[in-house]
């Protein structure tokens, strides 16, 4: 540690501090007579102590500082990150497995004697430590390697050492991963390269939902190593309460060494629910592993749609771009039409959006009318076109003085008091980036009881101005929007994040709102989705309501989970400000069902629903390694391929890099002199050993 004093005032200072100690002394001991009968070195002394205690005080009026410098040496870090997938350990013996452990064991030992060594483990997510067993479903080499970066690549990081096989199937390609790393990357080879004998399913597609009464399609790719004149069975299953119905089948024959095919297959849409299908083929003698001959898919079979009509002043990019966003969740079905056209029906919609409507062309009035004694729900969307007295007199949601003849642009801002429904944190700080809208110029209210989402912001200035409010109209869910340009938020969405998640949760959030029919439930239970993947945590969440409708949390809720083997797994809801919340953790592939039940005002209320979890095969589709990656790696980052268990050089290769140096790290703290509490006690000593010798020698 090194310290440096330094003062607030010139440091010559110091000087007339010293003197003035001087002259204190002077006058106080040799020009005073009091002391002419006492030892002469007393008088020496106690004029010494004064003149050391007025100089003190008089030096600390100068404010001085102490500059405190620390040295810190950081030894080099290395990280080990390991692939703890399936992938790895696919075709090899418990000797085989604990051997790998210990093969990098070994290195972590020979490298912590001379480097800080940190140890992760890979798959689809990070953790701390060595592999203790490996499980991961799937592996995702190039998010890792942004993390390492993320995390210590502003830090003193030596090298890297990477122990895998080289299969990834989340993720891009690492080799383009966004990092910039200066550090080598050494890899430890996993795997075999050479291709065996297999059959597998690469990929399934299908659509997530289909509607009752429809066909849908699965799109199969087969591929086959090594398999030519043999034949296999493609078959597809439906299990329902642990009863396998096979639904359609197909033999196919191979004759290729690398063979390739695609399959597609017709089912009907005839259960209503989340049915679980198994997409099989036969095994063939000698095959590396089984595990890849099948994949389960599940698929959402709905009984309807809810029809949306998009009823436009005239044509507008803002429709096409709300119909894509709408779409893009299967539960809709959206039309576009126009006042003119003479097909138009308006009561057979479950939601209206009226964009520019009602205006001075099309006020509209036998639509509106239509759709009031319908009591549909209506979205509008207010824009050059609106007629402001139209729209002033068909919803009491917003009102607006004004002349549409004049417009502005205007931006959004969100407000955080809204709870009709839970919108993302970020939400706020994301469209602030957004493209203005264009809305007539005026003065903008919000009678009581409506719900403002978003508010204009004009000219970087915020108002209280609504952009998007919601209303129960007279029972009636009543939505609108100020502004139209829905479609340069949906390409500004894109150009910034590449997709269109912003502009698509706004949207389809409202359009959910409005077109959901209000729930009386006093009891309800819900899960966060209806098909889990067997890597997710098990998330429901629970709503208990008292005789007003305000949610409460008082009484525990309880909840069994039943799996297809009819075992139970028993649960308590945590509470989480006035609701409950509930996180079952992973659980087995499988189909589940729930009951949860409270007790509350003497009453019993229950619920049921169910979801699925689904096996993820991912790691146990392609087991060929692909160390030609791994060399395009350690080439780009400056490092080494060592294959498995021929990595006895690796650890000395490291310790033996003249680059990978400790770095002496400085800090330094700046203190005043006036906090070092010991100095006053210094002053005192000196100031009361004076006062004691002066009354010693007969004066006070």
């Amino acid at each position: 540690m090194i310290n440096e004093i330094s003062f607030q005032y010139p440091s010559w200072f110091i000087t007339f501090c010293l003197l003035l100690g001087v002259v204190y002394a002077i006058a106080l001991y040799f020009k005073d007579n009091k002391f002419t009968e006492s030892p002469k070195w007393s008088t020496w002394v106690m004029g010494i102590l004064r003149f050391l205690s007025v100089s003190g005080i008089a030096i600390l009026l100068l404010s001085p500082l102490v500059k405190s410098i620390t040295e810190e040496i950081k030894q080099p870090i290395v990280i080990i990150a390991e692939d703890g997938s399936q992938s790895i350990i696919a075709s090899l013996s418990d000797e085989e497995i604990e051997a790998k452990k210990q093969e990098l064991n070994t290195i972590s030992d020979q490298l912590s004697e001379k480097y800080e060594v940190k140890r992760l483990v890979i798959g689809d997510q990070i953790e701390n430590g060595g592999v203790d067993s490996f499980g991961f479903k799937v592996t995702n080499l190039s998010e890792s390697l942004e993390f390492i970066y993320d995390n210590y690549g502003d830090q003193n990081l030596g090298a890297i050492i990477l122990s895998t096989d080289g299969i990834y199937n989340e993720g891009k390609n690492p080799l383009y991963a966004k990092v910039n790393l200066t550090s080598p990357l050494y890899v430890v080879a996993q795997g075999d390269t050479t291709v065996k004998k297999d059959v597998s399913i690469k990929n399934v597609f299908n659509n997530k939902i289909a509607y009752l009464g429809d066909k849908f399609s699965i799109q199969v790719d087969i591929a086959a190593k090594n398999c030519i004149g043999k034949s296999t069975n493609l078959s597809v299953s439906r299990t329902e309460n642990g009863n396998t119905k096979r639904l359609k089948s197909e033999n196919i024959r191979i004759n290729k060494e690398d063979y390739f095919t695609t399959k597609e297959i017709i089912l009907d849409a005839d259960k209503v629910g989340l049915n679980k299908y198994r997409i099989a083929l036969t095994p063939i003698d000698g095959e590396v592993t089984t595990a890849n001959n099948y994949k389960d898919i599940f698929i959402e079979v709905l009984d309807a749609r809810q029809k949306i009509l998009l009823l436009a002043h005239g044509a507008h990019p803002d429709l096409s771009a709300m119909k894509s966003i709408i779409t893009s969740n299967k539960n809709y079905e959206v039309d576009i039409h126009f006042p003119e056209d003479t097909d138009l029906n308006v009561s057979k919609y479950d939601l209206v959006v009226l964009h520019n409507l009602p205006s001075d062309k099309y006020p509209v009035a036998v639509e509106l009318s239509n759709i009031n004694k319908k009591r549909t729900p209506r979205l509008f969307l207010i824009g050059a076109q609106t007629s402001l007295v139209g729209i002033n007199k068909a919803q009491d949601n917003i009102k607006i003085e004004g002349n549409s003849a004049s417009l502005e642009d205007i931006q959004a801002d969100v407000v955080r008091t809204f709870n009709s429904f839970t919108v993302d944190d970020q939400l706020g700080a994301n469209l602030k980036g957004f493209p203005p809208l264009i809305a007539p110029f005026g003065q903008y209210t919000s009678p009581s009881g409506a719900n403002v989402l978003l508010t204009q912001n004009i000219k970087k200035i915020e108002t209280k101005y609504p952009l998007l409010s919601f209303k129960d109209q007279s029972g009636v869910k009543t939505g609108v929007w100020v502004g139209e340009g829905v479609w340069k938020w949906r390409l500004f969405d894109y150009l910034q994040n590449e997709n269109y998640d912003v502009v698509t949760s706004v949207v389809n959030k409202a359009i959910q709102f409005l077109s959901t029919k209000e729930d009386k439930r006093k009891f309800r239970v819900s899960s966060s989705k209806n098909l889990y993947k067997e890597n997710e945590q098990i998330a429901l969440d629970a709503q208990l309501y008292n005789d007003n409708y305000e949610m409460i949390n008082e009484p525990d809720v309880f909840v069994t989970l039943i799996n297809q083997d009819k075992k139970e797994y028993k649960y308590t809801f945590s509470r989480s400000s006035n609701y409950y919340t509930l996180s079952a953790g992973m659980l087995p592939a499988g189909r589940y069902s729930y009951v949860s039940k409270v007790n509350y005002a003497g009453e019993a209320l229950e619920q049921k629903g169910s979801f699925s979890v689904q096996n993820i095969q991912l790691e146990l589709y392609d087991l060929t390694a692909r160390h030609g990656l791994l060399r395009a790696l350690t080439e780009k980052y400056g490092g080494e391929v060592f294959v498995s268990g021929k990595s006895t050089g690796l650890a000395d290769k490291i310790l033996t890099n003249s680059k990978i140096k400790p770095v002496v790290y400085q800090s330094s703290d700046t203190e005043s002199v006036m906090n070092f509490k010991w100095l006053f006690g210094l002053l005192m000593l000196l100031l009361s050993l004076e006062w004691f010798l002066r009354r010693y020698m007969g004066s006070y």
